[in-house]
């Protein structure tokens, strides 16, 4: 329990600054005076700076050892959010936050690849995950939050550097911890037989094609999530202020809240996902994304617009529960670091570009377009995963 308990805690305070520029979205653009394409500039920038890592990260990480990527990314968030907190003008602004989602790809494969290597049983594994996803949602919930909390008295900028000496400091005392990974992957993942050679072999081929199809198309759902969620949560904050009229502050911790509930929806997944399989789970979660954004846009007053949200955060933060345990159950013993290095890149690469087309469609049309988007691409990701086969 020691090195999971350390990898969770790393993933806690990686994950404070994810969703504090999302919220800040509206503050940004009055502060530096940025259009609505300027601030989806904003967004999908550091996104695409994620992109171009995710995949090296995952293979190099497998080379030289998970624990040395952590130690990375803690020191870049740290120090990226310490000059965060200084910046005067929108490129440092860009560069900054570029560096800080660096900074959480850096964590994700390596992090992942240590707990599915500690519990390769598919139930232990999907409650660990679903306990590992719950400490990023209490650092997002932390930072933002305390962003709602503190905003209107103290800035933003007091807010990224309160948070930066954590991060450096753990990352120091993580770095003096043994951190012993024993990827005790069973036979049945690699499709082996004890039969006959011939069967075994035909077994074995037969297996792998079943499952690289399976994680093909987990990918692509993926994908198409981060592609349908990205974009409205980019604006999320946008949409509280101008259609429900709440101030920045307000939605600010209702957008913090969302996380917060995340906790529950990630732990619970773990649970639900050791009784009836990821696959299942999956499924369910993604039509529930979809209900309850439904139930935001045509909310007939701000309390069930804030239930409706909270409610599509905490699916939201469940779906990281049974998609990456299906990881390791789809690719045996190659679920490390580059197979989650893959999986992670299918999402950042149509993730990458959804604050823009949100931008473009609320330009467009208005800003109930990204939503209905969002809620097509949910139901196509839930037909997706109902295809994959698990042999």
């Amino acid at each position: 329990m020691r090195p999971f308990t350390a990898v969770w805690l790393s993933h806690m305070l990686v994950e404070v600054f994810l969703l504090m520029h999302p919220a800040l979205v509206p503050v940004f653009m009055s502060e530096f005076g940025l259009s609505v394409f300027q601030a989806g500039l904003l967004i999908t920038i550091p996104n695409l700076c994620r992109l171009a890592i995710v995949i090296p990260t995952g293979i190099l990480a497998d080379k030289f050892g998970p624990k040395r990527f952590i130690i990375l990314s803690l020191l870049i968030g740290g120090s990226a959010a310490l000059f965060l907190s200084q910046s005067t003008s929108a490129l440092i602004l860009m560069a900054s936050l570029s560096m800080i989602m660096i900074s959480a790809t850096l964590y994700h494969p390596p992090g992942l690849s240590i707990v599915s290597g500690l519990f390769p049983n598919q139930a232990e594994r999907s409650t660990a995950i679903g306990l590992h996803g719950a400490s990023g949602c209490i650092g997002q919930a932390l930072g933002t939050i305390s962003l709602g909390l503190l905003l209107a008295q103290y800035g933003w900028r007091f807010c990224y550097l309160v948070f930066s000496i954590p991060l450096l400091v753990w990352m120091l005392v993580f770095a003096r911890m043994r951190i012993s990974v024993h990827n005790a992957q069973s036979r049945l993942d690699t499709g082996e037989d004890v039969d006959s050679p011939d069967k075994s072999v035909e077994k074995a081929s037969r297996n792998r094609s079943v499952k690289s199809l399976g994680f093909f198309l987990l990918m692509l759902s993926m994908g198409f999530n981060a592609l349908a969620n990205n974009g409205v949560s980019s604006f999320m904050t946008t949409y509280m202020t101008q259609a429900e009229n709440l101030s920045v502050e307000i939605a600010s911790i209702i957008f913090g809240a969302g996380p917060l509930v995340g906790i529950v929806g990630s732990i619970a997944a773990g649970y639900v996902s050791s009784r009836f399989g990821d696959k299942k789970t999956l499924v369910m979660i993604y039509l529930g994304q979809a209900v309850f954004l439904v139930g935001l846009i045509v909310a007939p007053s701000v309390y069930f617009a804030t239930f409706s949200f909270l409610m599509y955060q905490l699916f939201l933060s469940a779906l990281w529960t049974p998609s990456t345990s299906m990881v390791a159950s789809l690719m045996g013993r190659t679920s490390g670091g580059t197979a989650y290095s893959l999986f992670y890149f299918s999402g950042d690469a149509l993730g990458a570009v959804s604050p823009m087309i949100a931008a473009i469609l609320i330009t467009s049309f208005n800003l109930v377009a990204p939503f209905v988007f969002a809620i097509a691409l949910l139901i196509l990701c839930a037909l997706l995963v109902q295809l994959i086969r698990q042999s």
